[in-house]
């Protein structure tokens, strides 16, 4: 090797340890939280967290919020003060750890609820990260509008027989929370009175009825009948709407009526 080579192997050697010594360990801490409710945590299975670098897109950090839904006065009850935590030490969470060098754009994205899949969101932003100064605390709270809606009744792809005299009776249930699993019912914290709940009926793929789905009596769970004359395939999409917060949700089913 000659001498310009060696120099220049130095340089580059000197340039790599130099800027391994300015990096510093950056901590941020991701939180998400239902519109109108709490945050998501274990209960929902948590939301998935990914940062990449703002500017090519590579991925940083990844992982799932894990943690309680956090505290209801606080979050749902008292007046928000400038400057107080909305966060305790139990409240979902994801902490992700870079080792930075130079302030760094980047892109956090949170999807979920993992244990809803048919209720997915996701949200996005971005924010620069300077290298040694954490984000701890409440952290970065990102917002996920929605319900979730879990159609109970009738299960998938179910049969049902229908009888001699073409007359049949379908009960229809749903199950409706928060995006964070905060329940709903009438005059309660989440008071679902003022929901718009319905279910919009196809039979062999053409529409058929809506019907509306009212408080079964148990939390969360809301019901209606369905009037059933004609064998074949039925879908029923069941769709809630909160005029107030502009939260919507929805969850699909099948059934089959046979002769």
């Amino acid at each position: 090797m000659n001498s310009r080579s060696i120099i220049k192997a130095c340089l580059w050697t000197l340039l790599f340890f130099s800027t391994t010594a300015l990096a510093s360990e950056t901590r941020l801490v991701v939180r998400a939280r239902a519109r109108d409710g709490k945050f998501i945590g274990t209960s929902m299975g948590g939301v998935r967290v990914v940062l990449r670098d703002g500017q090519t897109g590579q991925v940083l950090a990844s992982g799932v919020t894990a943690g309680s839904t956090g505290n209801t006065q606080t979050l749902m009850k008292q007046p928000q003060v400038r400057g107080a935590l909305l966060a305790d030490e139990s409240s979902a969470k994801f902490t992700a750890t870079l080792d930075i060098a130079e302030p760094r754009l980047v892109t956090v994205e949170v999807s979920g609820p993992l244990a809803q899949r048919q209720a997915l969101a996701t949200s996005t932003t971005q924010l620069w990260l300077l290298p040694g100064k954490h984000l701890e605390g409440d952290g970065l709270i990102l917002e996920l509008p929605g319900f979730v809606v879990d159609v109970l009744t009738p299960s998938a792809h179910e049969f049902i027989k229908l009888s001699k005299d073409k007359q049949l009776t379908v009960p229809l249930r749903a199950n409706l929370t928060l995006m964070c699993g905060c329940p709903t019912e009438p005059k309660g914290l989440w008071d679902s009175s003022r929901y718009e709940l319905q279910a919009t009926v196809k039979h062999n793929g053409k529409p058929l009825t809506q019907v509306p789905l009212k408080y079964a009596g148990k939390t969360s769970t809301f019901e209606a009948e369905l009037s059933v004359q004609q064998q074949g395939a039925y879908e029923v999409t069941v769709t809630a709407y909160d005029p107030a917060t502009g939260n919507t949700g929805v969850d699909s089913t099948t059934f089959i009526v046979e002769g």
